[in-house]
């Protein structure tokens, strides 16, 4: 008998693909969610109500995680930060968890089918998918051509809160708009994200957004508001002032 296992990453993709499989009655043997310790503070409150929304619908949730601990802790205790051309954590820190995990409860000869959630806007991304032989991977998004505007409708028509994209809250994959929010919205963790970059024995070359240290970042985007809210008042209107 072939298992559906779902590769679940907390995000707006998976989150519809589960939906979506289990209104259509396909079925599905066991959702798994690997824990990397340094998600966004949404993510988790997220993560809660899905888990209640799986138990109501009879489905198998399990939470794993890597025995190296958080990626915080594991890139700190080195002394160095995560770079975008050393993509590592996915595979340390979710890859390695789940495979170990079904391999000591399912053995290395049950036929998997490997349930991902990439949407079919984003269907480039398949190609980077490799696991070992007992994997047969599929992309039901994909193949239902359902993008993330049309993920997004089927969690709402679910009743659940749309997920925010799933990451670290330092991740270095996200664009400088990400980190002004996290700025805006979780300034604790944008100082912790400091001081992880600070600790990497090549900062300040070495750095989270590539181009800037987050204390530059910080520094523009407090000169920024301080344009926009204090001294806005004193730029004189062209029609008004001569």
């Amino acid at each position: 008998m072939v298992l559906n296992i779902i590769s679940f990453g907390a995000g707006q993709n998976s989150t519809a693909m589960i939906i979506k499989m289990f209104n259509d009655g396909i079925k599905i043997d066991e959702i798994i969610y690997s824990e990397v310790g340094n998600e966004m503070p949404e993510t988790y409150m997220f993560l809660k109500e899905f888990k209640i929304w799986c138990k109501k619908k009879g489905l198998l949730f399990t939470k794993v995680k890597s025995k190296l601990g958080t990626i915080r802790d594991y890139y700190g205790s080195k002394k160095i930060i995560p770079y975008r051309m050393f993509r590592q954590c996915t595979h340390k820190f979710k890859i390695i968890p789940i495979n170990k995990y079904i391999r000591d409860k399912y053995g290395l000869k049950t036929p998997i089918n490997m349930m991902m959630g990439i949407a079919a806007d984003e269907k480039k991304r398949m190609d980077k998918i490799k696991g070992r032989k007992q994997f047969t991977f599929k992309f039901p998004l994909v193949d239902w051509d359902i993008n993330r505007q049309g993920c997004i409708k089927i969690i709402k028509k679910e009743g659940l809160s749309v997920p925010v994209k799933s990451g670290c809250y330092f991740c270095p994959f996200q664009p400088k708009g990400a980190w002004k929010d996290l700025y805006n919205k979780h300034k604790e963790l944008y100082e912790d994200s400091i001081e992880f970059e600070k600790n990497g024995r090549a900062y300040p070359e070495g750095t989270l957004m590539g181009n800037i240290t987050l204390e530059e970042f910080k520094i523009a985007l407090k000169e920024q508001r301080k344009l926009t809210s204090e001294d806005v008042s004193l730029i004189k209107c062209g029609w008004c002032h001569s």
